[in-house]
């Protein structure tokens, strides 16, 4: 399994230019992939307390088209790692690599197909079949039973699953990683977004007993 939160920039002169309520259009050629935070486990594997984040960002590859080939091994890695476990899920083998995290529906993985797109439209063909033939389990639509008051099943929020379950969500908004970009301080986005995976790492962990514990008589 992969983890992982992204992050990306997008220009102040496009910042009210948007649909709905997420700012950042990976479609557009300004809107830059900054990098993000990644952790890989077994399917079998606890979660440690203090799980080893990885970290891949633009500012260590000194250009996009780097980085992204940098994640884009990261998941060719992780394709490779996932059948050589040859796990089996319901008696079926888990031959797709499953992927984790919160939005990486709405965001993270088109994002990362829509930047390699953009350095690479030759190669949409294999974007597709590593970004969006990867299982993913977005923990914003794997909340819905945490909240029985609400009768519509709509995504949850990092902050409304933290505060469901006891977790104290930091991150904010994305505003603050545009302002620390502009600033140059490199450092505040990396921790934030480490701490931003090791957050959603304890959702997954307390969601996965929360359904393993109801299921026991």
């Amino acid at each position: 399994m992969l983890f992982f939160d992204l992050e990306a920039y997008a220009p102040p002169d496009d910042r009210t230019a948007s649909r709905g309520s997420l700012i950042v259009n990976p479609a557009r050629p300004g809107h830059v992939l900054l990098g993000g935070a990644f952790y890989s486990k077994r399917f079998a594997d606890p979660i440690p307390e203090a799980p080893r984040i990885d970290g891949l960002w633009l500012w260590h590859f000194g250009s996009e088209a780097a980085l992204l080939g940098a994640i884009q091994r990261r998941f060719e890695e992780e394709w490779e790692r996932q059948r050589a476990e040859n796990a089996r899920i319901l008696g079926k083998p888990a031959v797709d690599l499953v992927v984790c995290g919160a939005g990486i529906t709405k965001f993270d993985l088109p994002a990362l197909y829509c930047r390699s797109l953009l350095h690479d439209t030759a190669r949409a063909a294999d974007w597709f079949e590593l970004f969006f033939k990867a299982r993913p389990i977005d923990l914003a639509h794997e909340a819905s039973f945490l909240f029985p008051e609400e009768p519509v099943l709509y995504p949850k929020t990092t902050r409304e699953m933290a505060g469901r379950l006891g977790l104290r969500e930091r991150k904010g908004s994305s505003k603050g990683v545009w302002e620390s970009y502009e600033r140059g301080d490199h450092g505040a986005i990396e921790q934030r977004t480490a701490e931003e995976l090791r957050l959603v790492l304890e959702l997954y962990a307390r969601l996965q007993q929360r359904v393993v514990g109801a299921a026991r008589p």
